[in-house]
């Protein structure tokens, strides 16, 4: 497995969920992710004020390729409204490591959307994409997605002291590792 493979733009579902390209039409569901003060309150930029931002950032994912980073919406089966979304970033194609994010807007949280695509997305990296390794950092104080991290097999490997000035706040990041021999498939109970 020496050569990254080639990909065109996949889409992933779930029983709830289809991870798919971003289109124009994603950016009011964005929204109310990145506008929203509390979905963004351990994000490492502060909410957008106004729509534009976020048009900004939809339209950046749009044109991701798959290859060093990429972006999905995540949208309902049924309506294929736009949840919120995930991504892998920062990969390292020689080395096959890449780290993760993801982030739904408020509506959504508590019903195992979040779950369902970081499934997916795993499912994607350490599959089709064929990374060894996976990181998430994640704000020490989010204890939501440390969970989430964690109950998807992830290590919690460290954390970087003061890695982000927020609002004249300096934060911190815990690092948490996953490798593809400890990848299951599922998230655990």
């Amino acid at each position: 497995m020496s050569a990254f493979p080639v990909l065109a733009f996949p889409v992933l579902a779930t029983g709830r969920l289809r991870l798919r390209r971003f289109r124009l039409e994603d950016v009011d569901g964005m929204h109310e992710c990145y506008g929203d003060a509390e979905a963004m309150r351990f994000w490492n930029r502060p909410a957008h004020r106004r729509r534009s931002e976020t048009e900004r950032v939809v339209r950046r994912g749009m044109a991701f390729t798959p290859a060093r980073r990429l972006m999905w919406a995540v949208a309902e089966a049924g309506s294929d409204r736009c949840l919120g979304m995930v991504n892998y970033h920062n990969a390292d194609l020689k080395q096959r490591h890449a780290e993760i994010g993801y982030i739904l807007a408020p509506a959504w949280w508590g019903r195992g959307y979040a779950a369902e695509a970081v499934g997916a997305l795993l499912g994607h990296c350490f599959g089709v994409a064929r990374f060894h390794r996976v990181q998430a950092v994640i704000d020490p104080e989010n204890a939501a997605s440390r969970r989430l991290a964690e109950r998807f097999g992830f290590r919690l490997e460290g954390v970087l002291r003061e890695t982000i000035l927020l609002g004249g706040v300096w934060r911190d990041d815990c690092v948490y590792g996953l490798l593809a021999r400890e990848w299951t498939g599922a998230a655990g109970g």
